[in-house]
């Protein structure tokens, strides 16, 4: 029984909802996409048919972060079977995790890792049981015009044609599984709970400008618990975190271009409860292992719902009510559609990639890569249907602001899913129950935030 299997290698007695079914397919060996809410076990759906299959799972990861923190987890759980390689190793860490390959029960990578030739020489001939798609919206949120590796994933699928395939993702719009199948070139069969995580309350709030989201900001955060603040680039991170400074609090910033060991201290940090809050971007969300999140605020909306429930996803998955904060202001519009669409891949691009002509450097990488697997009309079709996508997401962030009605009701509805609002579901519900968590100060003089950082850090 897999009941005595749990038992046995993790110590539970019963599965959460959506695991066993989805358990059930891979022992089966069908190939099965996994939808199941943030916080709801995803890693075991792989790591027990791995122990009774006795045979290595390759794990397909889109952050380091991520890796990060499964590796560490698994090996804090006794797990020492473990290989992973990310760009922000030493050389000679890579080399030994290299060698160690053959021998893991669990191997993380990347798709652009795996998918490089010189690479995939030291994972082809091990009898891989499983090939996990881990976040597997990455493959549609990025995968042609950020992460155009992603779009080749079905090489490593047909390479390996005895491993059953497992996408799993707690965010999935409607043409996800469509998407998947296209590139693995392969049929899912799909596991499905509900997305809705009903201890995160919803609220937004609209603002004349940034200067009255400020104080708004400086207001609130003094009772708002563990928080994360979400911004869209990297100078309002540094701004805020400035501010929420010179309030009193020691405050993390977290962004792309930070260091890997800058980034791993502050989100230790943060997890460790040594800084109470965070001012991030995008980049950071994925891998974060800390229960207690009680805020996450957005101070400039997500560009699509996806992204918004993957990071409002962060707050309370220790079961105890949290809350999810958006806040808008009318110019935020016009940084969002920068964000979509500055560097997007037009058709001209694509015709003068054709012609042979000179592009930008990341355009011409993104074209070189899809090239080696789709003909040219096809890459047309693809970057159409990505730019519709967008407009389709941020036009929905945009109606999310205004909504007079449920506003959970409204996020789930673009996943196809129908929810029944709880008694604390949003504002708009008129029944939200605000969180009351206290943030003590600690700072005792005015000094530059990364400053003080350092000084604790080091």
């Amino acid at each position: 029984m897999l009941e005595e299997a749990l038992k046995k290698w993790f110590g539970f007695d019963s599965f959460k909802e959506g695991q066993k079914p989805i358990i059930e397919n891979v022992l089966n060996h069908q190939h099965t996409l996994g939808i199941l809410p943030t916080g709801s076990g995803k890693s075991l759906c792989y790591q027990l048919p791995t122990y009774i299959k006795q045979k290595p799972t390759l794990i397909i990861s889109p952050l380091i972060s991520l890796m990060d923190d499964q590796v560490m987890q698994m090996r804090k759980n006794g797990e020492r079977s473990v290989s992973y390689i990310h760009s922000g190793m030493s050389y000679e860490e890579k080399m030994k995790n290299l060698k160690q390959l053959k021998s893991s029960k669990f191997i993380f990578l990347s798709p652009e890792f795996i998918l490089h030739q010189d690479n995939i020489k030291w994972i082809d001939s091990i009898d891989l049981g499983m090939i996990v798609l881990d976040e597997a919206h990455c493959i549609t949120e990025w995968g042609y015009d950020f992460r155009p590796h992603y779009a080749l994933i079905g090489r490593i699928t047909k390479k390996f044609p005895k491993a059953t395939l497992l996408a799993l993702t707690a965010t999935a719009p409607l043409h996800l599984q469509e998407d998947i199948e296209d590139i693995v070139q392969t049929k899912l069969k799909v596991v499905k709970t509900k997305m809705s995580r009903d201890n995160i309350m919803l609220s937004h709030l609209n603002f004349e400008n940034n200067a009255e989201k400020n104080e708004w900001l400086k207001s609130f955060i003094e009772h708002s618990g563990p928080t994360i603040i979400y911004v869209s680039s990297k100078k309002k991170c540094r701004e805020l975190a400035q501010m929420i400074y010179d309030e009193g609090y020691l405050t993390g910033i977290y962004h792309g271009d930070l260091s890997y060991q800058e980034r791993q201290t502050v989100q230790q940090q943060f997890i460790q409860n040594k800084i109470p809050m965070i001012v991030a971007t995008s980049a950071f969300g994925m891998g974060i292992n800390k229960p207690d999140i009680r805020t996450v605020i957005h101070y400039h909306l997500p560009v699509s719902p996806s992204s918004y429930l993957q990071e409002i996803g962060r707050a309370g998955r220790d079961g105890q009510l949290s809350q999810a904060i958006s806040l808008y202001q009318p110019d935020d519009y016009f940084l969002l559609e920068t964000i979509l669409f500055a560097d997007i891949i037009t058709e001209a691009d694509i015709d003068a990639f054709d012609q042979g002509a000179n592009l930008p450097e990341q355009k011409a990488e993104i074209l070189d890569v899809l090239a080696t697997q789709y003909t040219i009309e096809q890459i047309k079709m693809i970057f159409s249907i990505s730019e519709q996508r967008k407009k389709e997401g941020l036009l929905t962030m945009m109606g999310y602001k205004n909504l007079t009605t449920c506003r959970r009701h409204y996020l789930m509805s673009y996943f196809g899913e129908t929810i029944t609002p709880t008694k604390k579901c949003c504002d708009n519900d008129n029944t939200i129950q605000p969180i009351n968590v206290l943030n003590k100060k600690k700072v005792a003089r005015k000094m530059d935030y990364l400053e003080k950082l350092n000084q604790i850090f080091t």
